[in-house]
């Protein structure tokens, strides 16, 4: 199939690994991939990392073909805004010859490109939302906070238009489902999964020893630093912790928020904290491997109880224990599976909990990877999408 694609997702400049990332990855090996995105020099500009982050996507851009809404160094919010007018010019040299269109996670310029290919081809749409896309306006560091309220409704009446010319919805979570409004008659469920083949547990003495980390206990994390992650209740519980014990907190990834997150830490009087900033992707299995434990500190917010982290499964599929912020999208998928808090004294209790005994700790770990391996591999979940897009197109 020839699939136009589009996307919310700047693929190179975005320095953590998305839902997007692996879907094509794996589809652009059978299929003909345009990619239509925003230009995200932001995020760009906030970590000096990124290219090499994504140096081990290189593959993947060989495959595909990249195409920017703009070279301006202008928001990826006004991109978007301003996609009505630089479509119609990109699709001209473009042309319609396509077989589907997938609109990830956009709410403009994937609804005009919908609509022209519609219009012009008859062709129809498949799209994806992994997230709760009114509410991340609402807590966008991008948009001024008087304006925010306003743009989470207009982002509401944007969403509602998607869903209506959409052929099929493609969500994550069935609280995604509902909180978003998607259609049951028209929508199926692609959740994210991990690549069990580069996620397992790897040799972890020589990294450790590295980072100075040997013969501690290490609590750790990994991801972009964003505003839907609170770090402060975790920060208290391991300060509280390292009176009596010899425990370590592992910080891996950057992002704009880097740098709060290190000012967090000194606030909060961590001394036994490692920040390593962004690392190349292949690499970010051996990080996890040398954790004990590892954690999810969502906000308790809206965004976050319809999320499913791509991280969750990687800690999974690394045999790790898995601490996470009880929100409903991890609840509903993982159940008991996951160990979960609200507050910095279950995070304590939690993580003694592990220090304490060896064996719930490993436990977890084997189940944990037995869990997402046997269903949330990606390789199954882009199968499926595979055959949603022959479907749709018909």
């Amino acid at each position: 199939m020839k699939i136009i694609v589009t996307s919310i997702v700047d693929l190179k400049k975005s320095a953590h690994n998305s839902r997007l990332h692996q879907l094509l990855k794996h589809l652009s090996e059978k299929h003909e991939i345009t990619v239509l995105s925003i230009n995200d020099h932001w995020k760009a500009q906030s970590d000096d990392k990124s290219d090499e982050y994504y140096k081990d996507f290189q593959s993947l851009f060989e495959r595909i073909e990249m195409l920017y809404l703009s070279d301006k160094i202008i928001s990826p919010i006004s991109q978007e805004l301003l996609s009505f007018k630089t479509i119609n010019g990109i699709l001209k040299k473009l042309g319609y010859d396509f077989d589907v269109h997938f609109n990830y996670n956009t709410l403009i310029s994937g609804y005009f490109v919908a609509k022209k290919m519609k219009k012009a081809k008859r062709l129809k749409t498949v799209y994806d939302i992994a997230d709760d896309l009114p509410e991340m306006i609402r807590s966008s560091p991008q948009i001024p906070s008087y304006l925010r309220s306003v743009g989470g409704f207009v982002g509401g009446f944007a969403l509602k238009k998607n869903l209506r010319l959409s052929d099929t919805v493609t969500y994550t979570t069935d609280a995604l489902r509902f909180s978003c409004g998607i259609p049951i008659n028209k929508s199926i469920l692609v959740p994210n999964g991990v690549d069990t083949e580069l996620f397992r547990p790897h040799p972890s003495d020589r990294l450790k020893a590295e980072l100075g980390l040997q013969n501690s206990f290490v609590v750790g994390h990994v991801g972009v630093l964003r505003e839907w992650l609170d770090f402060k209740p975790l920060f208290v519980a391991v300060k509280a912790l390292n009176e009596k014990l010899d425990l370590k907190l592992l910080m891996v990834g950057g992002g704009v928020g880097y740098q709060a997150t290190v000012d967090l830490a000194r606030k909060c009087g961590l001394q036994n904290v490692v920040f390593t900033g962004t690392v190349p992707y292949t690499q970010v299995p051996k990080y996890i491997s040398c954790m004990d434990v590892c954690v999810v500190p969502f906000k308790q917010d809206k965004v976050s109880q319809n999320s499913l982290p791509l991280k969750l499964f990687e800690y999974m599929a690394c045999e790790k224990p898995v601490i996470s912020t009880r929100v409903d999208g991890i609840v509903k998928s993982f159940k008991n599976h996951v160990l979960y808090v609200s507050n910095a004294e279950e995070y304590k209790n939690q993580i003694l909990g592990l220090y304490d005994d060896e064996i719930p700790r490993k436990n977890l770990g084997l189940v944990g990877r037995e869990f997402v391996k046997n269903e949330y591999n990606w390789s199954a979940i882009t199968s499926k999408l595979e055959l949603i897009l022959k479907d749709t197109a018909g």
